[in-house]
């Protein structure tokens, strides 16, 4: 009776199973049935944009090498951008194991089901971190790795979707001309306004990109997403090609490389931000205003913030005192993601900011930097070199 008493006393239930279920495979077209079902049970920034799982007439597969045979600008222009990364990126590879929630990622990270090893077919209890999963036989490891590539935003039923020809070579493959195409925002939301809560658990969705433009000025005037991150520039789409306007396909976005030195050049897109700095009296007066962005500035993943640095120098070039102010989102993650401040600056929003000059200076140096994560976050998740930030301004004011 005494063991028996020990034994009950000391007794704990297993804990309750978490993490990923996989399922056997029913075959390729059940479990494609399957995925493409609970997808379109799901919110539609949880589904794919695309299966990818066949090749367009024409063309021997769907990589973005193949379209860069032809496309070679394009091409270029796209492997320097982080939509090419999306899927490489290592602060995304440190993060994407963290919970069982890795397939809701993968929808915009790798958004074609053939890019996906592993696909969804339900959830376990409703647990978003207990999918049930199914491997997909037809994954392309190599598809995977180009992250957000040409088939994710040109192939729809076996043909390539773009703005329109204008004359030029006969194209090896089927195209669909959509004069509207340059116009769209809808595909660009799919990810850029993606916005969740999962009671319960230690994440949030919360890219508002989409909203925040619409609530501005740009949307009434008529300047969607492509007018401003796919500037046009003259020249042939393919080789052989007739000269036209052709849209760079590098999206610069704030400027933070995801690969140090590989990014697009900055008059792709010039940073949102618009500094300038000046003494007044007593005083130094910065103004600063989201001069270009038609959405906030900064936007996006919450964690990214904008920075300006004031230094007061003395006639020796010595540090005699320095300010800065922080321009972004606030959040604390634990017990569960709220939102605690947010000073971000709505599109053409202007500030000023004064400083008092004190008696030794001679002159003031005015950086404005944008940054992606703290040196805490990405030591937590042993980054070493990763990018983190970028100078967009550097000021000088003597007087």
């Amino acid at each position: 009776m005494i063991v028996l008493t020990l034994l009950t006393a000391c007794y704990r239930a297993p804990p309750a199973p978490t993490g990923p279920v996989e399922l056997p495979s029913a075959g390729f077209e059940q479990d494609l049935a399957a995925t493409q079902a609970f997808a379109a049970s799901r919110p539609e920034y949880e589904r794919p944009l695309g299966d990818g799982l066949s090749t367009v007439p024409g063309l021997p597969d769907l990589s973005a090498r193949t379209c860069g045979a032809c496309h070679p600008a394009i091409y270029e222009a796209w492997a320097s951008s982080t939509h090419a990364h999306a899927w490489t990126d290592r602060q995304y590879q440190a993060e994407i194991g963290k919970s069982g929630n890795r397939w809701l990622c993968l929808n915009c990270h790798t958004p074609l089901r053939a890019q996906q090893d592993l696909w969804p077919v339900g959830l376990v209890d409703g647990d978003v971190e207990r999918p049930e999963l199914v491997r997909n036989v037809a994954f392309d490891a190599a598809l995977r790795d180009e992250g957000i590539t040409c088939a994710v935003c040109h192939v729809r039923d076996g043909r390539i979707v773009g703005p329109g020809l204008v004359g030029g070579p006969a194209p090896p493959h089927p195209v669909q001309a959509d004069p509207t195409f340059l116009a769209e925002t809808a595909m660009c939301e799919r990810c850029h306004q993606a916005v969740a809560e999962y009671p319960g658990k230690g994440f949030v969705c919360t890219f508002r990109t989409g909203e925040e433009w619409r609530a501005g000025p740009y949307d009434d005037e008529g300047v969607g997403c492509v007018d401003c991150h796919m500037t046009r520039s003259a020249g042939p789409a393919a080789v052989g090609g007739p000269e036209r306007a052709v849209a760079h396909h590098g999206w610069r976005g704030a400027g933070i490389p995801k690969v140090a030195g590989v990014q697009p050049p900055v008059e792709t897109r010039p940073p949102g931000l618009d500094v300038t700095a000046a003494r007044e009296g007593d005083a130094l007066v910065v103004r600063y205003q989201n001069a270009l962005a038609g959405h906030m500035l900064p936007t996006g993943d919450p964690e990214r913030w904008v920075q300006i640095d004031v230094v007061f120098v003395d006639a020796g070039g010595a540090t005699v005192a320095s300010e800065s102010t922080r321009i972004g989102q606030v959040w604390t993650w634990w017990p569960a993601p709220e939102k605690q401040s947010d000073n971000r600056l709505a599109p053409r929003e202007a500030r000023s900011w004064s400083l008092g000059v004190p008696a030794e200076a001679v002159g003031a140096t005015v950086t404005a930097s944008s940054h992606r994560i703290t040196q805490e976050t990405a030591d937590y998740h042993h980054l070493g070199d990763y990018p983190r930030s970028v100078v967009t301004h550097t000021l000088t004011v003597g007087w």
